[in-house]
């Protein structure tokens, strides 16, 4: 009967209450938050933000952004909202923030920040290459968006950075299933990781491997022609590759192979 009567708007209200009697009854110096202007209550937070106690800049970020509906300090409190939870690395809950400043103040000067910062905590979430890339992928969007909206944002090269160590990522698993089945002379299955690789991948560091192991298996499998082009195509592409030599040696085994499996077939046709 009690809560229902509050409804979403008198529930803000009692748990911004809630805050403010927690943070006044802890706080040693006794300071009054409700006798505080809506600037004067983030000074406040931002202090003990700086001071890096994130716990408590949480609830106080929270006061001021309940209490001050339509202010245009609470731009500055939801972003630093996120802030203290991307440190105390509650990462969905600072991406959760970041979105509601970025959906509910579009024009913010902070939403460029913001949108960078939600791109940071997939980031700060992405597991081992091994492991599943669900938030690799979301990470790799943000950045991509945030690139897109903010090319000339102070925080580029650094989403620039975490892209491409995203994306490479990617391409590591790929290419280390390619490689696992390959050691299992699962010649077929590697190729489509390794093709796979090349193809989406082409600009990481896994590319000139994958392109080399493609000529082989395509050698273990004895089809010549396929891994005469895939020698080729690593030494013409890669040419400071550390696999170009390899490359050479075996573009000249599979051309002898070649060569010797003509001459076996021609006798065949012959008898």
């Amino acid at each position: 009967m009690g809560f229902k009567r509050f409804g979403k708007y008198g529930l803000s209200l009692l748990f911004c209450g809630f805050i403010l009697h927690y943070i006044t009854g802890c706080n040693r110096e006794s300071i009054n938050l409700r006798e505080m202007s809506p600037e004067e209550q983030f000074a406040y937070a931002k202090r003990i933000f700086d001071k890096k106690d994130y716990y408590k800049a949480k609830m106080q970020f929270t006061v001021v952004v309940l209490n001050n509906p339509g202010h245009p300090i609470i731009e500055k409190a939801q972003f630093y909202l996120g802030q203290s939870h991307y440190y105390e690395k509650e990462y969905l809950l600072a991406a959760a923030e970041y979105e509601k400043l970025i959906q509910s103040i579009p024009q913010s000067p902070f939403v460029d920040d913001a949108q960078y910062m939600v791109g940071m905590c997939y980031y700060q979430l992405s597991p081992g290459y091994a492991l599943d890339q669900e938030y690799t992928y979301k990470a790799i969007t943000k950045f991509q968006q945030f690139l897109e909206d903010y090319p000339e944002s102070e925080f580029r090269p650094l989403a620039e950075k975490r892209l491409t160590e995203s994306v490479s990522k990617l391409a590591k698993k790929e290419y280390k299933t390619g490689e696992l089945y390959r050691k299992m002379s699962m010649f077929s299955s590697a190729l489509i990781s390794f093709d796979a690789v090349l193809e989406r991948y082409y600009d990481t560091e896994y590319a000139d491997d994958a392109q080399y192991w493609k000529g082989e298996c395509h050698r273990k499998m004895g089809q010549w022609e396929e891994a005469e082009k895939a020698f080729r195509d690593l030494i013409s592409k890669y040419a400071q590759s550390d696999w170009v030599r390899k490359a050479e040696n075996k573009l000249k085994e599979v051309m002898e192979e070649r060569e010797k499996q003509s001459q076996e077939d021609s006798k065949e046709d012959k008898q």
